[in-house]
């Protein structure tokens, strides 16, 4: 049968947004705060395939496919994600890498157990243009029964300081502006990495050495468990997903590990709107090596590409060129 059988003719709808897509770039808020921290991040990002995934990276994206997969069991579809990461290209892991790629396995499975309370999957926000024919492609969830879109933050800790740089950031200021909605922030604490495993009750709970009952908090006291108590990872316990969560709830874990915040459109949505024209300009105008900040490096996350600067040369060490750069031909597709 001959192909134009199988594939319907484009309409000159689909031809017309296909060049619209083609000729305006594409934001979003992870590549603007990239891009405001670091131009040589944000460029080299667009440019080069990391040899190995950074592991926030990968639960990131799990948490995200078990969050809108509609199979049945959503929980085993984020742990899947990360142990698939992990067998290629890989995870930015030393050590049993195994045992850390199955430690944020069960992390990105019970997050998305949290998270997902009802049947339905969640879906992802439309792009939205911009003033200046530029796209916004929105890190925010649709979510069944919430009249708000959703933003997930996921931090190692929520003080005040960190909500501050949250609701102040481009990953919540440049949402609410470009969807001209309020949202609703939702953080999750998952705890410091420390020697390369995150440390909260998402991930380790307490066993009694004789009754061996489980536990995360004391309920009246703010003192530690006694040293007799055995540490236990997640991925090394036996106990159910909802019961850990149930068991969670009752110790009074929740309160310091999930915050919902309201965030409205600002007053000067307007200036924030030019901001972001401007920075379409100056990325389009980058040049091949754009310059560093040093600052930069070690910012909300950090850089891949530290082992290179200075250098200018990032296939060196590893990285491969795309044959695309989204900010010079933006795809089509979210990724």
């Amino acid at each position: 049968m001959p192909s134009s059988e199988l594939t319907p003719a484009a309409s000159s709808e689909d031809v017309q947004q296909t060049t619209k897509l083609e000729s305006h770039l594409v934001l979003s808020p992870e590549r603007v705060s990239t891009y405001e921290i670091c131009p040589r991040r944000f460029a080299w990002t667009d440019a080069y395939t990391q040899p190995f995934l950074a592991p926030m990276f990968a639960l990131r994206t799990a948490l995200d496919r078990g969050l809108t997969t509609d199979h049945a069991e959503p929980e085993r579809i984020a742990e899947n994600t990360v142990l698939e990461l992990a067998r290629s290209p890989g995870l930015d892991l030393i050590g049993n890498v195994y045992s850390l790629a199955m430690h944020y396995a069960k992390l990105a499975g019970i997050l998305t157990a949290l998270l997902r309370t009802g049947t339905e999957p969640w879906t992802h926000i439309p792009d939205a243009e911009l003033t200046d024919g530029s796209l916004w492609r929105s890190g925010c969830y649709h979510v069944t029964g919430a009249t708000l879109p959703v933003r997930i933050a996921l931090v190692d800790r929520w003080t005040d300081d960190r909500r501050r740089g949250e609701l102040g950031g481009w990953r919540t200021i440049g949402e609410v502006c470009a969807l001209n909605s309020p949202i609703t922030l939702t953080a999750i604490n998952i705890g410091p990495a420390i020697h390369q495993r995150r440390h909260s009750a998402f991930t380790r709970c307490y066993r009694h050495p004789r009754n061996r009952t489980f536990r995360f908090a004391r309920r009246h006291s703010e003192e530690d468990f006694s040293r007799t108590w055995a540490k236990l990872w997640r991925e090394d316990c036996d106990l159910r997903t909802r019961e850990w969560l149930d068991k969670m709830h009752e110790d009074g874990c929740m309160d310091d590990l999930v915050a919902h915040v309201t965030v409205p459109v600002p007053q000067r949505r307007a200036a924030y709107l030019l901001e972001l024209e401007r920075m379409v300009r100056d990325i389009r105008g980058l040049p091949e090596v754009p310059e560093m900040r040093l600052s930069g490096c070690f910012g909300l996350s950090p850089c891949p590409f530290t082992a290179v600067c200075p250098g200018i040369d990032p296939t060196r060490w590893g990285f491969r060129l795309r044959s695309v750069q989204p900010h010079k031909h933006p795809p089509t597709i979210s990724q």
